[in-house]
């Protein structure tokens, strides 16, 4: 279900409603990975919106998540979409030079291919480490555990949370 769908559902409680938008891009996150593993570019920018994505949500059902929990997820959703970037901004550059330089004369499109095989090779470097990154153990935690992100009941003090969140508590 996309989350527009979810928004229209029946009524279900916050705590649900949390549980299955922050599933679906937990999802959507670790559907990319065969493909980034592959080197698709394509899956490279859709796992990076996605984690940015679930990032959000995260900030947005704050309420709905352990705090420690929700804290560290955000930490590691931050460092993926940082070697997620690394790579896309460099996809996204090699892309606009490759367009430019076809539309220089021949004599001046040295320069460009010069430049272009110099961010391949720092695209490989950068890709590796990503591909490092989804092989780490914080990587296989994140897909294993992230579904005891949402908290069990939404009887927890709240109040007591968000004081926490928003450094007013104890």
């Amino acid at each position: 279900m996309m989350i527009n769908e979810a928004l229209s559902a029946p009524a279900e409680s916050l705590k649900e409603l949390a549980n299955r938008i922050l599933s679906e891009l937990h999802q959507a996150v670790t559907f990319q990975e065969e493909g980034v593993l592959k080197r698709e570019v394509e899956a490279v920018h859709q796992m990076r919106v996605a984690s940015r994505r679930l990032r959000v949500a995260l900030s947005n059902f704050a309420v709905c998540c352990v705090l420690s929990e929700r804290r560290r997820t955000r930490a590691f959703l931050g460092r993926l979409a940082e070697a997620l970037g690394g790579v896309r901004d460099l996809d996204v550059l090699i892309a606009a030079l490759k367009v430019y330089k076809a539309s220089l004369p021949p004599s001046e499109q040295g320069h460009v291919g010069a430049l272009i095989r110099r961010l391949r090779a720092r695209r490989l470097r950068r890709r590796r480490r990503l591909e490092a990154f989804l092989r780490h153990e914080d990587y296989i935690c994140f897909k294993r555990e992230f579904p005891s992100l949402i908290q069990t009941s939404l009887a927890v003090d709240q109040q007591t949370e968000r004081q926490e969140d928003y450094g007013q508590g104890a």
